[in-house]
């Protein structure tokens, strides 16, 4: 397990003392490394588990196992190295406030703060880890789906400030792989009407000719994560 910032770091202050007085916070973000034991390809991805910022679904009863071990194995058997995240939560990204009933979007996106520092530290580290620096993407479920868009379209900009020789390499994942994503239509910015808002890509996201390759998986039925995020996304994207 790998802390993501350094103890005394003002990213990690900031976030302690924004969650302070939320229950259950995670503050102290981190990653799970898992190497493939045989026929490394030298490619690795980056996973952000689901939750609805509100969690970070790795507990026995996690459907990627837990601390992510079954998606990692998965990868690991096809010789991909697996970098489970475990990101600080909760509402620190896009999420759904149940007192007012209406969507919140954080003043500071400590969930992407965490995935770019992530990225940075396996891509500096990329030749300790065995892994190729050009060969490093991003998977994610639900609102990790969504960690994952964000990851991918918000790369040009750093979310915090540099604090060290790690944040000074690529944050651009070189491929990404949202499943059933969520948060990605401007009924996350509470627009009306939803019909309409419905078929508007989030504002939080940027699109560019520089996203890379990206493989959209999403259930037709799905009733959390409704298709059309996907859809209204890969319409955006092509």
């Amino acid at each position: 397990e790998v802390p993501l910032w350094p103890e005394g770091s003002q990213v990690l202050l900031e976030g302690i003392h924004k969650l302070a007085n939320e229950k259950f916070p995670i503050t102290h973000p981190s990653f799970f490394l898992y190497s493939p034991r045989v026929n490394a390809t030298g490619s690795a991805v980056l996973v952000f588990p689901g939750g609805g910022y509100k969690a970070v679904a790795i507990g026995p009863q996690s459907t990627i196992g837990l601390y992510g071990a079954d998606v990692c194995k998965w990868l690991t058997d096809a010789g991909i190295t697996c970098i489970l995240v475990k990101y600080r939560v909760p509402n620190t990204g896009c999420n759904w406030n149940r007192e007012t009933r209406r969507h919140d979007t954080p003043d500071i996106p400590m969930a992407l703060q965490d995935a770019q520092r992530a990225m940075s530290i396996v891509r500096y580290n990329a030749k300790q880890y065995k892994i190729n620096p050009h060969k490093i993407g991003v998977m994610g479920f639900s609102a990790g789906g969504n960690l994952a868009v964000l990851s991918s379209t918000a790369f040009k900009k750093r979310a915090y400030d540099p604090i060290d020789r790690m944040d000074q390499v690529s944050l651009r994942p070189d491929f990404a792989i949202p499943v059933y994503p969520g948060h990605l239509t401007m009924e996350h910015k509470n627009k009306t009407p939803k019909e309409i808002a419905a078929q508007e890509l989030n504002t939080d996201i940027t699109i560019s000719a520089q996203i890379p390759p990206t493989l959209l998986i999403h259930a037709k039925d799905d009733p959390i994560d409704p298709v059309h995020y996907s859809q209204v996304y890969e319409r955006e994207l092509k």
